[in-house]
């Protein structure tokens, strides 16, 4: 009996353990700061340290490190190219995803609709 319950348990466990939601971010890296975006702003937000202060790093690999230590794992990256007075330019963007709750998840979406 005690082996159906902890079978049962541990399947439970798993099926909720493959329900884990998940939330996105943006990362721009630019003058050795990094800017984020959730969906729920209309514009990156840079991340600050206690202080108040822009966090800046010596490269970006020291970023994407960072990003690694607050438990957000790499998706992708995408480059956005654009032509502004003859110049052609190009930014990378870094897609980042951690597993988040249900309540974490729906404070970031219900701030992500135009009203």
């Amino acid at each position: 009996m005690k082996k159906l319950i902890f079978t049962i348990l541990l399947a439970l466990f798993c099926f909720d353990f493959m329900q884990a939601k998940k939330v996105f971010v943006e990362m721009e890296y630019s003058n050795n700061t990094i800017k984020l975006d959730d969906g729920s702003n209309k514009k990156s937000q840079a991340i600050k340290d206690q202080n108040g202060n822009d966090i800046k790093f010596f490269s970006l690999i020291g970023a994407l490190n960072y990003m690694s230590l607050q438990g957000w794992e790499l998706l992708t990256t995408k480059t956005m190219t654009y032509e502004l007075a003859g110049v052609i330019d190009s930014k990378v963007y870094y897609i980042f995803f951690k597993e988040a709750s249900d309540e974490e998840l729906k404070d970031i979406v219900s701030k992500s609709y135009k009203k």
